[in-house]
């Protein structure tokens, strides 16, 4: 007899909502009867949790503790000590199945990558202190794509990330292909900055400063970002927005320190969130400055091996 999960009707109900990309590659498992019963138990417990994320610490973790309580049933005995073990099981499992899993945390939630398919591009990226050539491993027919792109649908979520000296990974680039115009790469600025730029920033920082924390790197990458793009609306309008001082949240950190470090040095004030204050300042005052603090950034690190897990705090 199938496993239901508390929350199947509602999970159900949403998935008729998102794009039809992740409901053509979710069919096959979610639809009665499932092509793959131990598939359809691992999506539903995580689209359970993804449902029961809100702003409230408490409830997290009660959702946290949830996500476990319905994965156990789906786990090897010995390989539910922690969730980080019990991922690790799935893992080795999907990759039986055919499937590429990455678990693990996006920001301040569980929530893993799982996707079918995986092919190779080399590129050579211009960063601002230096040119690098780079796999770039386009992902293709996500089960999965964590927490946020469930939550809103498939309107956002993680575009890539980076992988370096990680076992049972090639050290690379690593794009969600169907975030991008793949028939127009050169022209696709998110692409060519937000991914290829930001992405290799982090590939770099990882030869250069070994364990640096992730709001280091983050800072780093976004700043990247803002001197490549050409006008405040592609990324500074999102830091403004994203900005607070989460330390659990690196994402959100970085663009808090951003945003504090540009209203002193633009605006002449401690800090600045009202979008309509950055309206009138010339994109290439941003532009100045994000080199600026990329360089004292840099300096920051380099200046004793004290600093180079992070000078952020």
């Amino acid at each position: 007899m199938r496993n239901s999960h508390p929350l199947e009707r509602k999970i159900r109900a949403h998935i008729q909502k998102m794009d039809s990309a992740t409901q053509s590659a979710l069919m096959p498992f979610v639809s009665e009867p499932s092509s793959d019963a131990w598939v359809r138990d691992v999506l539903f417990a995580y689209f359970g949790y993804f449902l029961s994320l809100g702003d409230d610490n408490e409830s997290n973790r009660q959702a946290r503790k949830d996500l476990q309580t319905a994965l156990r049933p789906l786990v090897a005995v010995g390989k539910r000590r922690s969730l980080d073990q019990m991922e690790k099981f799935l893992g080795d499992e999907f990759q039986r199945k055919g499937f590429f899993f990455l678990g693990g945390m996006t920001g301040p939630f569980y929530g893993p990558y799982i996707w079918k398919k995986s092919e190779k591009q080399i590129h050579r990226v211009k960063l601002p202190d230096r040119t690098i050539k780079v796999d770039v491993f386009f992902m293709h027919d996500f089960l999965i794509r964590s927490w946020m792109h469930f939550q809103t649908f498939g309107k956002t979520g993680t575009g890539g990330w980076v992988k370096r000296n990680e076992v049972g990974w090639d050290d690379g680039l690593y794009c969600v292909a169907e975030a991008y115009d793949l028939d127009h790469l050169a022209d696709d600025l998110y692409f060519q900055v937000s991914l290829l730029k930001h992405e290799a920033q982090h590939f770099a920082d990882n030869m250069d400063f070994l364990n640096l924390r992730g709001t280091d790197l983050e800072y780093r990458a976004k700043l990247v970002e803002l001197i490549h793009f050409r006008e405040m609306k592609y990324l500074f309008k999102y830091i403004i927005r994203d900005a607070k001082p989460i330390k659990a949240d690196p994402h959100r950190h970085a663009s808090y320190f951003i945003l504090r470090a540009m209203s002193q040095r633009i605006l002449d004030e401690p800090y600045v969130q009202d979008e309509k204050r950055w309206e009138s300042v010339p994109y290439k005052k941003i532009q100045a400055e994000a080199k600026k603090l990329l360089e004292e950034h840099t300096r920051h690190l380099k200046v004793s091996p004290r600093n180079r897990k992070g000078v952020l705090n």
